[in-house]
C-alpha cells in the first residue's frame, strides 16, 4: 500500500511538473508573441515620426527658401527704386541749372519757328511757362521769333510748373511736356536700364 502511495504521489508530482513546464513555454510563447507585436508596433510608428519629421522639414526648407527669394525680389524692386529716385533727382538737379531762362526762351522760339514756318501754316501755339520766369522767357521768345510769328505765339505763365514749359497747339488735343520734371523722367528712363543691369544677378 505505502508503495501504490508512493507511485500515486511520484506519478502526480510528474504530472504536475509537466503541466507546470507546458503552462510555463505556453506563457512564454504567448509573452514572446506580445513582445513581437509590441516590438513590430513601436518599428511602425518611429517610422511614421521619421518621415513626418522629414516631410516637415522638406516643407519648412521650401518655406524657407520662398521667404529668401521672395525677400531678395523685394529688396532687388526697392534698389531700383531708389535707383531711379536718385538719378531723377540728379538729373533734375542738373537740368535745373543748366536750362536757364535765357536757354529756355531760346529753345522755345526755335521750336516754335521750326513748328510755324514747317508745319503750322493753319493754327496757333501756346506755351506755358513758369510764373517766377515768365517776363525773361518773353523776352529770349521775342527776341528768336520775328514780328510775324509772334502774331501766332501765346505765352502764358503756369503756377504749377517749376521749370521747362509746355507746348500745346491750337485747336489740338496735343500737349508737348517740357518741363524738368518730364525731362528728368524721360532721361532717367533712358539710363535706368544700363543702371538696372548693374544690380540685376
Amino acid at each position: 500500500m505505502a508503495d501504490e502511495l508512493q507511485a500515486l504521489l511520484e506519478r502526480l508530482d510528474k504530472e504536475g511538473v509537466r503541466k507546470g513546464e507546458e503552462e510555463r513555454e505556453r506563457l512564454v510563447a504567448q509573452a514572446q508573441e506580445e513582445a513581437a507585436q509590441i516590438l513590430a508596433q513601436a518599428r511602425e510608428k518611429a517610422q511614421a515620426m521619421v518621415s513626418q519629421a522629414e516631410s516637415e522639414c522638406q516643407t519648412l526648407r521650401q518655406k524657407a527658401e520662398d521667404s529668401i527669394r521672395q525677400s531678395g525680389r523685394q529688396v532687388l524692386l526697392q534698389v531700383r527704386q531708389e535707383l531711379k529716385e536718385r538719378v531723377e533727382g540728379a538729373v533734375r538737379l542738373l537740368l535745373k541749372s543748366q536750362l536757364k531762362p535765357g536757354v529756355v526762351g531760346g529753345i522755345v522760339g526755335q521750336l516754335c519757328q521750326g513748328y510755324l514756318r514747317e508745319e503750322g501754316r493753319q493754327g496757333n501755339l501756346t506755351v506755358l511757362v513758369p510764373e517766377a520766369s515768365w517776363k525773361e522767357l518773353e523776352e529770349a521768345v521775342r527776341a528768336t521769333l520775328g514780328a510775324e510769328l509772334l502774331k501766332r505765339v501765346s505765352l502764358k505763365p503756369d503756377k504749377r510748373l517749376a521749370g521747362g514749359f509746355q507746348l500745346s497747339l491750337q485747336g489740338e488735343q496735343v500737349l508737348y511736356d517740357f518741363t524738368d520734371e518730364a525731362l528728368a523722367e524721360a532721361i532717367a528712363a533712358h539710363l535706368s536700364p544700363a543702371l538696372g543691369a548693374l544690380i540685376t544677378p
